[in-house]
């Protein structure tokens, strides 16, 4: 495991003694508990433009954990994390419009909206004292959310994202991409899962993931990967006055400099041996990451 800060290394080293503590050996990863979505803790409020949004709530516990899923993914994708975190903070789980149990009639896609669904969220449950953690497009959407909701936020946990520092995809590639997605979806999704996992994967975790991705609303997928694609983080980055942190693979290289540059407080960590799915790869290591980050943020 590489990491890019001295904080970073004193939060790694808080994780190596719980890792070595009796108890704190890995265990076996499985694939995620779908099942989750299910829960009787699923509520639902309205976002801005009248969408209806999906949540889970569940345990107590401050600071209020709020996770958010990325592209084409739902809030299945961090059972995980739910299980772990909600035996000692409030943890709320988001299935963003268009995914998931959330509502598909929204016309426009936007950041702007998809942070939206976080902040009705928020609202609905009254929350304060808030750390917003993010996979993938979903990093872009909780800065997004995080300027839409103050102060009530005091940290910010990207996974698995930022690798272009937030910036826009360039146009060319853009139009790349929105190309395969309207001639074949699937098979957007089928190359999209064989590049972001590593060759360590567990298979069951990666053919779950293809074929979870694979079922989502085309449309909705196609709105929502032009919205992130052309969305440029960068200004709501610079404007945040909380700890701006992210965990990521090191498959992709991440532009820390670019990041360093905007990010008033900025924390860079890295995970090894997992693809894009850091969270579902290798839930402990992950988890013990955002412990550590969450006891130096509060």
């Amino acid at each position: 495991m590489v990491v890019m800060s001295q904080r970073a290394v004193l939060l790694l080293a808080v994780w190596l003694l719980a890792a070595c503590a009796p108890g704190g050996a890995p265990v076996e990863t499985q694939a995620p508990a779908v099942e989750a979505n299910g829960d009787t803790s699923a509520q639902t409020v309205l976002s801005s433009d009248g969408v209806s949004i999906r949540y889970d709530d569940l345990g107590a516990g401050e600071p209020a954990l709020v996770f958010v899923h990325g592209w084409s993914c739902d809030r299945s994708y961090w059972a995980e994390q739910l299980e772990h975190f909600a035996q000692s903070h409030r943890v709320v789980n988001i299935d963003l419009a268009g995914h998931g149990d959330s509502g598909l009639d929204r016309t426009v896609w936007t950041m702007q909206a998809f942070g939206e669904d976080v902040s009705a969220v928020v609202n609905a449950l009254d929350l304060h004292n808030i750390v917003l953690v993010g996979h993938s497009m979903g990093g872009k959407v909780i800065v997004e959310a995080a300027g839409q909701l103050g102060d009530r936020v005091i940290g910010v946990v990207g996974a698995d994202t930022f690798h272009r520092g937030g910036r826009e995809t360039p146009r060319e590639r853009q139009e790349e991409v929105f190309g395969q997605l309207a001639e074949d979806y699937a098979g957007f999704i089928s190359d999209f899962v064989d590049r972001t996992f590593v060759e360590q994967s567990d298979p069951a975790i990666r053919e779950w993931v293809r074929a979870d991705m694979a079922a989502a609303p085309v449309a909705a997928a196609v709105g929502a990967r032009q919205a992130s694609g052309s969305y440029d983080a960068t200004p709501a980055v610079a404007s945040l006055d909380v700890p701006f942190v992210l965990i990521n693979s090191d498959f992709l290289p991440t532009d820390i400099a670019h990041l360093e540059a905007n990010a008033k407080q900025f924390l860079y960590l890295e995970m090894s041996g997992v693809g894009h799915f850091v969270m579902l790869e290798d839930p402990e290591t992950f988890n013990a990451l955002l412990t550590a980050v969450l006891a130096d943020i509060t």
